[in-house]
């Protein structure tokens, strides 16, 4: 997440009058605002595994390591290891910790929280560390997660892709665990137990679907029993970490609690050229933040949780003016088509409505207060893009049918890929910048913002190292010692 991403969620789900907005995100009304850059130790453009290990370590790491300091063994679980912040602040507090995201739970950046790998794709590994931590060497006494909440059955369902082939919801049910898997059972089931959420198989639907192109849910075989059902009783990012925070405070209010959730698909979809996806999840992170600041209202716990709002890295996104798409679907060739890109005076204003105001012709309802916008599909549309890409087509209009695949292989021997020409069809040819052997976007350089509020909140003013982050979270914490 970058603050150009969040620049074109504000325009496309706020309203302005005269060049001013009339509301703004939640996340825009933080009192203090930094920039954390992301590089790692062997690369300055970072992946998910080592700037989450930045963040919740204070350790700067490689690409592809969780908490650990490569060396040169084969081996991708003998490496150097140090503790996360997760582990500390179980270890000294005996406080509650929670880790909610809408991707597989056993991608980098939950796992990040736990596992201790040089080889972030070790996913059985790291289900098992959430439940049993490390377990063949001396390290911290962990009893497991108070939540845990997301995607990824695959790895919890005993069989080829389940660590060991062990059934994961029997092994977390015998240390106690609830184990819920849909949103009617994560209501109803108690705030006083350890609880293991999973929805589906891989990663959650992301929000456009779940609550717009719903037909999308349909036909993806991905329900979390494994039993080929179809995943559609699902909760969003915001139910999720507001349950966390139930269980959380009900089970740790004396001791105090530490949460990590992820709005996981804003990169996922990033990666894919999905820009209204992507959006939309901002949205929903900008929508479970205000609705965590009134459940901690609710619970007479504001002033003393210190809420952060950041991401371990970005991409090169950026909207530059609008596109007729009318215009463009009408045209013949590819260099006609860019004729409907407007820029400067000709970008115009934003055709993204608001709910319940007069243009909004849609009929969608969301809950009070969340800020989406009513039209997903306007004329008007945003000329965005990232700056490394694969080749692909481009229509710029939201993909009604389901998330994107921009570009497919052509080889069975090795990867080459070309335009999908089932993409974007009415759309013109953007050629790729990246090697032919990637299929999607990559992250990029750039700084990422970090919103904070609450105690300690000014030590995360100015620009800093991501591992900084962890440092200002520990002191606030309470988790540093005097050296003797």
């Amino acid at each position: 997440m970058t603050t150009n991403m969040l620049s074109a969620a504000r325009l496309i789900a706020h309203q302005t009058v005269n060049g001013r907005y009339q509301s703004k995100l939640q996340m825009d009304q933080f009192p203090v605002l930094g920039h954390s850059m992301t590089h790692s130790i062997d690369s300055f453009i970072t992946d998910s595994a080592n700037s989450a290990t930045a963040l919740y370590t204070g350790h700067k790491s490689t690409v592809n390591a969780l908490n650990v300091y490569r060396d040169s063994s084969p081996s991708p679980f003998d490496d150097p290891k140090f503790e996360t912040i997760a582990e500390i602040f179980h270890r000294i507090t005996n406080g509650g910790v929670g880790i909610v995201s809408t991707a597989f739970i056993a991608d980098a950046t939950p796992a990040a929280m736990t596992a201790h790998t040089a080889d972030r794709g070790q996913y059985p590994h790291v289900v098992d560390t959430y439940l049993n931590g490390i377990t063949n060497y001396t390290w911290t006494n962990w009893t497991g997660p108070d939540v845990l909440f997301g995607g990824g059955a695959e790895q919890f369902i005993p069989g080829k892709t389940s660590y060991k082939g062990q059934d994961y919801y029997e092994l977390f049910r015998n240390k106690g665990y609830n184990v819920v898997l849909n949103n009617t059972a994560l209501s109803a089931t108690s705030n006083n137990a350890k609880t293991l959420g999973i929805f589906s198989i891989s990663n959650m639907p992301v929000w456009l679907d779940r609550n717009v192109y719903k037909q999308n849910l349909l036909g993806k075989s991905n329900s979390p029993d494994g039993k080929k059902g179809n995943a559609t009783d699902l909760p969003g990012l915001k139910e999720m970490t507001l349950k966390a925070i139930d269980i959380l405070n009900a089970r740790h209010r004396k001791e105090g609690w530490l949460l990590m959730s992820e709005a996981a698909s804003i990169d996922k979809q990033m990666h894919t050229l999905d820009y209204d996806r992507a959006l939309g999840d901002i949205l929903e992170l900008d929508d479970t933040v205000k609705a965590t600041m009134a459940k901690l209202k609710q619970l007479d716990s504001q002033k003393e949780t210190l809420i952060i709002v950041t991401a371990d890295h970005g991409h090169g996104f950026d909207v530059a003016g609008s596109v007729d798409t009318k215009y463009l679907n009408a045209q013949k060739t590819d260099r006609e088509k860019r004729g409907a890109i407007g820029t400067y005076r000709e970008s115009g204003l934003s055709q993204y409505v608001i709910p319940g105001s007069p243009q909004d012709t849609s009929g969608l309802q969301y809950s009070q207060g969340a800020a989406f916008p009513a039209n997903w599909d306007p004329r008007y549309t945003l000329f965005s893009a990232v700056g490394a890409n694969p080749d692909h087509r481009e229509n710029y209009q939201v993909h009604k049918s389901g998330p994107r695949l921009p570009a497919v292989n052509t080889s069975a021997a090795e990867d080459n890929y070309i335009v999908n020409y089932k993409d974007a069809v009415t759309g013109f040819v953007v050629n790729g910048t990246l090697p032919v052997n990637n299929a999607q976007g990559v992250h990029s350089l750039t700084d990422v913002p970090v919103f904070a509020q609450g105690p300690c909140q000014e030590t995360f003013g100015g620009v800093y190292n991501n591992i900084d982050i962890f440092f200002n979270m520990a002191a606030c914490l309470g988790l540093g010692r005097p050296n003797k």
